[in-house]
């Protein structure tokens, strides 16, 4: 996808950072993919991060430089962060449907605090 062939072990792995994003997201063009891989190869302080919905370049200042929509393949992670350091993906969080609890707990509490009491 890249237009220039890597020539370190760093830029390397720097493309494979940068395809682990194209198997999470459909529209990640060529011209895309280029900008992410010369962004992070501009300075070690430079960070992509995804949602569902976008991706953000930050620079070493934390601040957003750019901003693109982006289309999920899945719904399988929160967000995906791509360092110098490596890459790390929030997998997506669904909570478990509520279950209500009895006052059973409670009332077995009680009666024990006074088989407790009786016995003294």
């Amino acid at each position: 996808m890249i237009s220039q062939k890597p020539k370190t072990y760093n830029e390397i792995i720097r493309m494979k950072k940068c395809y682990i994003l194209t198997q999470h997201f459909s529209n990640i063009t060529e011209n895309t993919f280029n900008e992410i891989y010369n962004f992070l190869g501009e300075s070690p302080n430079n960070t992509i991060i995804a949602n569902q919905n976008s991706l953000s370049f930050v620079n070493g200042a934390t601040e957003v430089v750019k901003s693109i929509t982006l289309t999920p393949k899945d719904h399988s992670f929160d967000n995906i962060k791509i360092t110098a350091s490596g890459v790390s993906i929030t997998p997506h969080y669904s909570p478990r449907s509520s279950s209500s609890w009895s006052g059973s707990s409670t009332n077995n509490n009680n009666n024990n605090n006074n088989n407790n009491n009786n016995n003294r």
